[in-house]
């Protein structure tokens, strides 16, 4: 049976640890940065149609009222990510009372494992049926990291900020006490794991609790030779991306140590062509020697992943490294914006974003070739095809592994025109890498000409963007 279990914050101290405090957030604007101010009307409009959507969004989908296991990540961060955003952007305390709803909805339904540490554990929370993972049931490092690092840079605003801390600063104590307990689960877990070079990855590894959830299955053994499958890029960037949170609350060296070690790691796997852009680099690849089977060969298959959401987060975590002053330097920033600015052949047929221009050739109803791209100074427009214009909405199942795109004819006054695509659609399309806008004027151009704050990809992209605006 499950122990539901509430945080208890009587008697928990935070005060020590933040008075040691050696860093705080860092600012939004930094030197770098080729940032202009976005036109004043324009940044209205964005405001008010991205705060519908947020009302519309968190309404309609509360998935800190059910989400478990690695759903928790990609489920309940979205919100999280906006709320915290939205807030920075705003000093609205309003978007503050929509994540402490929504945090407090997530703990109140945590579990008490046989450790003794909380989590929110089901079968398939490892997201990797690789060693049979999948099979236990168990909770999350990804959506602990995921979830918490907004939770962790809210409640540094609770708790230092004037307007906030006499309402909320009892309450993001209570956060910040939590998001160190679960760091604590995870290293006693023995969740990071050293490598060659100086570098560390975070892991997955085989356990799980018994049908009761009283007892451990196979927790002793979970470090044992050939235990154990590294994270790939996405997932350990994403628990670096806390570690980082964690460090410029706590100004704690061991977080920034993890990260940092992280980021070299990344590094090591990313190489520079002869012209200067980065080669697309690995979805994942072994890090070690548990990452082989017994006849030597890798657990996962090793090379680049056809899905771009992967890599737009990635680039998200090495930015934020950056901007940290650990490992990435601007020299590889500049490289990354001409990685952007280069065309991707054979991506994800889901990638086409709204504003795009677009060549497509269909065939029986489903394009099987597509050319798209935000014309810039290194990709010019698409070339004639049978059908050129602008991407007006895309429509992507991932599932179902088909979608329809919507295209705006060259010709203003011809009607639209919707075609389907699937998996074997060949896609040539401009990276969107949002975490680069702050450092290109055209990838920025791009960006506020594409943007539509009332959509998902403004829900997520938008709040950041406009605190970074606030603060010009």
């Amino acid at each position: 049976m499950k122990n539901s279990i509430g945080l208890c914050v009587g008697g928990l101290v935070l005060a020590t640890a933040l008075c040691q405090a050696q860093s705080a957030p860092r600012p939004p604007v930094l030197p770098g940065m080729s940032l202009t101010k976005m036109d004043a009307a324009n940044q209205k409009d964005w405001l008010a149609r991205w705060g519908k959507e947020v009302i519309s969004d968190t309404k309609a989908f509360r998935e800190c009222d059910h989400d478990t296991g690695e759903g928790i990540a990609f489920g309940m961060t979205p919100a999280m990510d906006t709320f915290y955003y939205g807030y920075m952007a705003t000093k609205n305390p309003k978007y503050v009372d929509m994540l402490v709803d929504w945090a407090d909805s997530l703990i109140n339904r945590a579990v008490k494992e046989p450790d003794g540490f909380i989590g929110w554990p089901e079968k398939g929370a490892a997201g990797t049926p690789v060693d049979s993972l999948d099979d236990y049931d168990a909770d999350s490092m990804l959506s602990d990291a995921m979830v918490f690092r907004p939770i962790v840079l809210m409640a540094n605003e609770m708790v230092k900020s004037s307007a906030l801390k006499e309402k909320y600063g009892a309450k993001g104590e209570s956060y910040l006490k939590l998001a160190e307990q679960l760091y604590a689960k995870w290293v006693e877990r023995g969740g990071w794991r050293e490598t060659a070079n100086g570098g560390m990855i975070s892991m997955e590894l085989p356990y799980g609790m018994d049908s009761t959830r009283q007892k451990w299955i196979d927790f002793d053994t979970r470090s044992a030779p050939g235990h154990g499958f590294s994270h790939p890029d996405n997932k350990a960037n994403e628990v670096a991306r806390w570690m980082l949170a964690m460090w410029d609350v706590t100004g704690k060296p061991e977080f920034k140590e993890r990260a940092e070690k992280w980021f070299k790691l990344q590094k090591s796997r990313m190489n520079i062509n002869g012209n200067g852009a980065f080669d697309i680099w690995n979805y994942w690849q072994p890090a070690g020697p548990w990452d082989y089977k017994d006849d030597g060969t890798p657990k996962l298959w090793v090379g680049t992943h056809p899905t771009g959401g992967y890599y737009v987060g990635d680039t998200r975590a090495i930015v934020a490294a950056y901007e940290h002053g650990l490992v990435f330097t601007k020299a590889d920033i500049d490289a990354l914006i001409l990685t952007a600015k280069t065309s991707w052949t054979g991506g994800d047929p889901g990638s086409p974003a709204a504003g795009m221009m677009i060549s497509v050739q269909p065939a029986s109803g489903t394009a099987r070739e597509i050319s798209a791209c935000f014309p810039n100074s290194k990709t010019s427009e698409p070339p004639s095809a049978a059908l050129n214009g602008t991407v007006v909405r895309v429509q992507w199942d991932v599932k179902a592994l088909k979608g329809k795109i919507v295209v705006q004819p060259k010709d203003a006054q011809a009607a639209q025109v919707t075609f389907d695509t699937d998996k074997d659609t060949k896609v040539q399309v401009l990276r969107m890498w949002p975490a680069l806008v702050p450092y290109d004027l055209e990838i920025q151009k791009n960006f506020e000409s594409t943007a539509t704050p009332d959509t998902w990809f403004g829900f997520t992209t938008v709040p950041y963007y406009l605190w970074l605006q606030s603060e010009l």
